[in-house]
C-alpha cells in the first residue's frame, strides 16, 4: 500500500477480529488500567475466603488479566476459554497454572469440557456484546450450568448510557429509542491490521437489558454498578461501564 492512501475496510466476526487484535490487546489494556483493576477487586471481594475456589473466566483474551487475578485470589483450580485461538495460545502462555480451551460460550461441548464445576465464573471486557443477542440467554443459561450452588457469577458490559464515553446526546437518543424499542443497540469496533481495518459489531446494554437477560437465563442480580471506563471510580447509571455480580436464583 502506498503511504497516504486509505486503507480497505472488512468486516469480520468477532473471533477473527481478536485473533488479529491479540498482537494490539496490551496497548487497549493498558489505557483502561484504572477501571480493569476496580472490576478485579470486585472479583477479589465475590471470592472472599473460599477454600478450594475453582475459577473459569468466559473470554479470557490474552490472559493477562486473568494471571492477575490468579495471583490475587489464588484459586486451586483455574480454566478459561476464548473463541480465539491466538487469544488463547496468549493466554496459556501469560496464566500458566489455567486450563485454556479455544471454544466459544454457547459451545454445545463445553458443558462437558470440565470435569468440576466452578466457584466463580468471570466475563470481563464486554465479552457479552460480542455474542450474537440470540445467544445471550442460551450463552447465560449455559454459566449457570457451570456455576456450583452458590457460586458466583462477575462481568461487566458496556452501558450504552455512559454519557463520558458515548456523549451526552447518544445517550439522550438511546434512552428515548429504549421507550419504544428495549432491547440496546450495537456499534462498530475497528482495528486497523496492516493494510485493512477490521469491523466487527459490538453489542451496548442497557441496565434494565441486563435485568432481563439474567432474569432469563436463571441468574439474580446480587449486586449491580457503573465504575468510570478510564478510572474505574464509582460513577451513576449515565456515568459508567455496568458491573455486576449474580448468582443462580
Amino acid at each position: 500500500m502506498s503511504q497516504g492512501s486509505t486503507p480497505r475496510t472488512t468486516a469480520v466476526t468477532s473471533k477473527r477480529f481478536y485473533d488479529a487484535y491479540s498482537r494490539g490487546y496490551a496497548t487497549y489494556l493498558e489505557r483502561h488500567s484504572g477501571y480493569f483493576r476496580s472490576v478485579e477487586k470486585e472479583i477479589a471481594a465475590a471470592a472472599g475466603s473460599r477454600k478450594g475456589l475453582a475459577l473459569l473466566d468466559v473470554g479470557t483474551g490474552t490472559g493477562e488479566r486473568l494471571q492477575r487475578v490468579v495471583s490475587e485470589i489464588r484459586p486451586d483450580r483455574v480454566a478459561a476459554i476464548d473463541e480465539s485461538p491466538e487469544m488463547a495460545v496468549l493466554a496459556q502462555s501469560n496464566c500458566p497454572s489455567a486450563q485454556v480451551l479455544a471454544m466459544p460460550l454457547g459451545a454445545p461441548e463445553l458443558p462437558d469440557a470440565f470435569s468440576e464445576r466452578f466457584d466463580l465464573v468471570t466475563c470481563l471486557s464486554n465479552v457479552l456484546g460480542h455474542i450474537p443477542q440470540t445467544q445471550l440467554v442460551p450463552g447465560l443459561k449455559q454459566i449457570r450450568s457451570l456455576l456450583k450452588p452458590g457460586g458466583v457469577f462477575v462481568f461487566d458490559v458496556n452501558n450504552r448510557y455512559n454519557a463520558v464515553t458515548y456523549g451526552p446526546l447518544s445517550v439522550i437518543r438511546n434512552v428515548a429509542r429504549d421507550r419504544v424499542l428495549p432491547g440496546g443497540g450495537n456499534f462498530t469496533a475497528a482495528y486497523r491490521n496492516g493494510d485493512e481495518v477490521l469491523h466487527t459489531p459490538v453489542h451496548l446494554f442497557s441496565p434494565s437489558e441486563v435485568t432481563r437477560l439474567l432474569r432469563e437465563s436463571g441468574l439474580r442480580i446480587a449486586s449491580l454498578g457503573f465504575r468510570d471506563y478510564a478510572t474505574g471510580q464509582v460513577r451513576g447509571r449515565f456515568g459508567g461501564s455496568i458491573v455486576v455480580k449474580a448468582v443462580s436464583a
